[in-house]
């Protein structure tokens, strides 16, 4: 505990004066200290590590909230909204007897972790796109030899070791942002031979732990960007007609269509334990529940103890904030990624990664969990830096 302390001291004091080193120290944090030591800082009998360090990004953003003045409409509403939805995740279920206000707490703090897009922006002179990229290389190669020693040699970090002797780290999703932004950088033919091996590694470490939606879509992704395929075109073009298209599946899904989505093994092992979700959520289903702890008594009355622990993003979605803060929950996602937009292979490579990102949420909700949540404020800043025209040496696009 000693220890634990410790740190959430320096955190504090690297928060406020030191935010790149801040940033790096969150993710050794974030990832068990890679793999060696518990990330639980418990006091008082709550584990308070990872909500301490949210309220630590929070605090910074009020603080500097004049620095963000100066950036545009999409990108503000962004900041305010994420800040909007944690206090009605908290307060809602309070309000209405749903939950207790400490155990909406204990239960908002993986959606907490978003406060990291907030800390990013306000911090913009202090965290640089090179600096990001460091940051990102030296966990993306750390996770990538993880799951080469426990592919080959079945060695894992103490901290990463499941019951059945399987591996389990939450850096999937930070893992697979890594890799499509090696897949830009790799631009001779040497390079492309290395990015293949590294996402070899990544697809079949990735598949022997179950992980298919987002190995598949990763790789997919990464093929693209790495070879440069005329999708790539079809994607810059019509990407607004792409929106629309997905947005009529998402909202007006057909019974047929619906018939063979549950035929996809992912979705089908599932598919029992979403009908007594989508039940318990359609008591509720324009404003949700906010954010319910496990042990929460309108849980248990319904039998439905599995609502705090959802595998789709998007049930997920419904179950905190209803349908009405799931499609602005949504909508406010999609303008850093699609708003003046230069023409340059890395922002297509984050395109590519976001709409994959909406894809793996279809069997695995990260949405508001911090393994997705992370990866997910990594990739709006370092997009938005991009558009903003920041410098940095990388290849140029064209076709």
């Amino acid at each position: 505990m000693i220890i634990g302390i410790f740190f959430l001291v320096l955190q504090t004091i690297l928060a406020f004066l030191k935010p790149k080193y801040f940033i790096f120290t969150y993710l050794f944090f974030y990832s068990s200290f890679l793999g060696f030591l518990p990330k639980s800082i418990i006091i008082s009998g709550y584990e308070i590590g990872f909500f301490y360090q949210s309220v630590l990004m929070l605090g910074s953003y009020f603080f500097y909230f004049k620095r963000t003045k100066k950036y545009p409409t999409h990108i503000k509403l962004l900041l305010i909204s994420i800040i909007l939805f944690f206090f009605y995740g908290v307060f809602y279920p309070a309000l209405n007897g749903l939950s207790s206000f400490n155990q909406s707490i204990i239960a908002s703090k993986e959606f907490s972790s978003l406060f990291l897009i907030n800390y990013l922006f306000v911090n913009r002179k202090k965290i640089s796109y090179d600096y990001l990229i460091k940051i990102l290389s030296f966990f993306g190669y750390y996770f990538l030899i993880v799951l080469f020693l426990f592919v080959v040699f079945h060695y894992i970090p103490p901290q990463y070791i499941k019951e059945s002797g399987r591996i389990q780290y939450y850096s999937p999703v930070l893992l697979s942002l890594f890799l499509f932004i090696k897949m830009v950088e790799s631009n001779s033919m040497s390079k492309k031979i290395f990015a293949l091996i590294l996402l070899t590694v990544w697809t079949i470490g990735m598949l022997r732990e179950g992980h298919d939606a987002i190995a598949i879509t990763t790789s997919l992704g990464c093929l693209i960007v790495l070879f440069r395929l005329p999708i790539i075109i079809f994607l810059k073009n019509y990407k607004r007609i792409l929106l629309v298209l997905s947005s009529i599946c998402f909202l007006l899904p057909t019974k047929k269509y619906i018939t063979e989505f549950n035929q996809i093994n992912a979705i089908k092992s599932r598919s029992n334990v979403n009908k007594g979700r989508m039940a318990y959520i359609s008591d509720r289903p324009l404003l949700g529940y906010g954010f319910l702890y496990k042990d929460d008594f309108a849980l248990a009355e319904n039998n439905q103890s599995t609502l705090s622990e959802i595998d789709s993003g998007y049930i997920d979605l419904f179950g905190k904030f209803g349908f009405i803060g799931t499609i602005i929950f949504l909508i406010i996602l999609i303008p850093p990624f699609f708003s003046n937009q230069r023409s340059h292979i890395m922002i297509t490579s984050l395109k590519i990664f976001f709409l994959q990102f909406f894809a793996v949420n279809l069997t695995w909700a990260v949405f508001t969990f911090s393994m997705g949540t992370i990866p997910l404020s990594l990739a709006i800043y370092l997009i938005y830096l991009h558009n903003n025209n920041i410098k940095y040496q990388s290849i140029k696009f064209r076709l």
